[in-house]
């Protein structure tokens, strides 16, 4: 009898140890948590680490968390598996202000789709087209991609473009000065014209993809 009570005992403290709450630094840890940290002058210190370092990390968890020290410095999570990790920034770049947010430094990017409203009342503010301003030969690059190129040349310049560019390229071209603009490279024009017309003529280039490039506006030989 003696045995079974004892043997009762340890079951009822194994099970007990099994399910209960860890606390450091309260001795009444919430039920919901396996682990409780509570303090009222310190913080949570997790491994610190490099770039370099945090990718040698033998087959890291899905959602193991490390602090990165170096290049973007900031909270690192797996959000991949362990045979293929994927490291995920914990942003704070972010500004939240209701239903907006906002990015006030560094690049926004996508391979995506970026998709807004279509509607009457929908449009886009902020995004002016920087403007290049040009006084000798110049090429066109994918760089000049939604630019507006003016050039204030008082000799005649010419403008080279090249094959090559993104599909759906395109920037604007204006005469402001007094030197005509010449266009160089293999593109389509529906007259063959090949020339601004005059001062502050305006010539648009754009790609159709498959280098069918089309340079047209206000143009003569």
């Amino acid at each position: 009898m003696k045995h079974i009570i004892l043997l009762g005992l340890f079951f009822c403290i194994t099970t007990t140890s099994l399910n209960a709450q860890t606390g450091i630094g309260t001795t009444a840890p919430n039920a919901s948590a396996k682990l409780e940290i509570a303090s009222t002058d310190k913080g949570l210190l997790i491994p610190r680490m490099t770039s370099a370092q945090r990718g040698l990390i033998s087959l890291p968890a899905n959602g193991l968390l490390v602090y990165q020290t170096d290049g973007v410095i900031g909270f690192y999570v797996n959000s991949g598996t362990s045979a293929s990790p994927s490291w995920l920034r914990i942003n704070t770049d972010w500004t939240k202000s209701g239903n907006d947010i906002s990015f006030t430094t560094g690049n926004v990017s996508t391979t995506g789709n970026l998709t807004g409203g279509n509607s009457s009342t929908s449009n886009i503010s902020g995004f002016a087209a920087n403007i290049t301003s040009i006084s000798a030969n110049y090429p066109i690059t994918s760089a000049d991609n939604g630019k507006v190129i003016q050039s204030t040349s008082a000799s005649a310049i010419t403008i080279t473009i090249p094959t090559g560019l993104p599909t759906g390229f395109n920037c604007t071209v204006v005469q402001m000065g007094a030197g005509q603009l010449t266009f160089s490279g293999t593109y389509l024009n529906r007259t063959g014209f090949t020339k601004t017309a005059s001062q502050y003529s305006v010539v648009s280039i754009l790609h159709l993809g498959s280098n069918s490039i089309i340079v047209t506006g206000e143009m003569s030989n």
